[in-house]
């Protein structure tokens, strides 16, 4: 008895037929993992994007601190013994107070008031803080 010749080729696509699956091909695959790649990628951009932004924002915070230190401590000292100084921290940044103007507001030929600009550069050199402040003689 001869069996009958079964094509395995014809039989496998029908059964894809039957359940609808046929897979994917090749280039298929390659798109969507260049589709994937591209969106990869955009992530990776932002995620860079805030890394920056974070430290940049760090260095205006520690730079404000510094100032902020400066300036409570000129406002603790006699009126008198305030005088420009440009301090360099441990970290680097670089604190600059400068007396800009003093005024005798009661004319009668002491200065009264004084206003300071404070401002501090990180190690690179750029300014991250820019504060001004008046100081007055106790009257």
């Amino acid at each position: 008895m001869k069996l009958p010749a079964i094509n395995i080729n014809q039989s496998f696509e029908k059964e894809q037929r039957r359940n609808g699956s046929a897979g994917f091909t090749l280039i298929e695959i390659l798109i969507a993992m260049a589709i994937f790649s591209i969106g990869i990628l955009g992530v990776a951009t932002m995620q860079i994007s805030s890394v920056n932004g974070n430290a940049n924002a760090r260095k205006h915070l520690e730079a404000s601190a510094f100032a902020q230190g400066l300036i409570e401590s000129t406002l603790s000292i006699p009126f008198n013994n305030v005088a420009d100084s440009d301090i360099v921290n441990a970290d680097g940044y670089r604190v600059q107070m400068t007396i800009q103007n003093q005024s005798d507001l009661d004319a009668d030929g002491t200065n009264d008031a004084m206003r300071i600009l404070v401002q501090v550069f990180d190690p690179s050199g750029v300014e991250r803080s820019r504060i001004s402040f008046l100081k007055a003689r106790n009257i």
